[in-house]
Parts: structure tokens; sequence; C-alpha cells
């Protein structure tokens, strides 16, 4: 499922809780609206609906792009648990966001895993998942 929505923090907090709570998506990434600009509120929806923050996964993020722009530094990805979901905020260029995603996906599968959520199925042979061995 997918929807564009206007940079506007009320209508993200409302799709984030629709997309989770409504259509139990356990998986939510949004893409854009995590720069400095005033527009950019998505981290702010993000933190406003969730339960706990994630800040490994934005600091991954923030250390992935600095590898190929210096103004990484300005972006604010971050991700949050929302009951049983992960919501990421990923950046809003299709370079980046592919930097960013094949950075921090193989541990979704595991975080997912963690809360209780469906087991997702991946293709190992686009990006192999982290999923520890039982002891």
């Amino acid at each position: 499922m997918y929807k564009i929505i206007p940079d506007e923090q009320d209508v993200i907090e409302q799709t984030i809780i629709d997309m989770v709570d409504n259509e139990n998506c356990c998986l939510v990434v949004t893409t854009g609206g995590t720069g400095p600009a005033k527009r950019d509120v998505t981290p702010e929806a993000t933190e406003a609906v969730c339960d706990r923050m994630m800040p490994g996964f934005g600091e991954l993020m923030r250390a992935e792009s600095l590898k190929y722009v210096p103004t990484a530094i300005l972006s604010r990805q971050t991700a949050g648990l929302r009951g049983s979901s992960l919501i990421i905020n990923l950046p809003g260029k299709p370079k980046s966001i592919r930097e960013c995603l094949d950075a921090v996906f193989p541990a979704v599968p595991y975080c997912i895993d963690l809360m209780q959520g469906p087991y997702l199925e991946c293709n190992e042979n686009v990006i192999k998942p982290f999923r520890p061995k039982n002891k």
C-alpha cells in the first residue's frame, strides 16, 4: 500500500496512525520531509505517534549518506515503533532513498520478528536480512 500526502504534520501523523492501527501495516516507510526546511516535519510527526524511538536507524542512514555528500549531517531521518509496527523515515531523493534503505533494511525483518510481527520473506539475491541463529 502506498499513499502520497502533503508535508503537513497532522496529515502525516494521521496517515501513520491509520496505516498501523487500521490497516495493520507492520512496516511504514516514509520518504522526504526529513531536512532542515520549515516544511520538513516528517520526523516530528513520526515521533509524535511512536511509543519508542529507534535512533540507530537514523544514525546508520546519516553515516551511509555521509559517504556520498557532506550535507548528510543536515538530515533528520529517524525511526520508531508504534505497537508492533516499525516506522522508518527515509530521505526524499531516489538515490539517497536507495543508499539509506540498503543500509538499514537488513535489520528490518529481525526488528519486526522481535516485535512479534509477521515473518518477512526476503529475496536474498536482492538484499540479505540479518537474523541471528537460534541458540
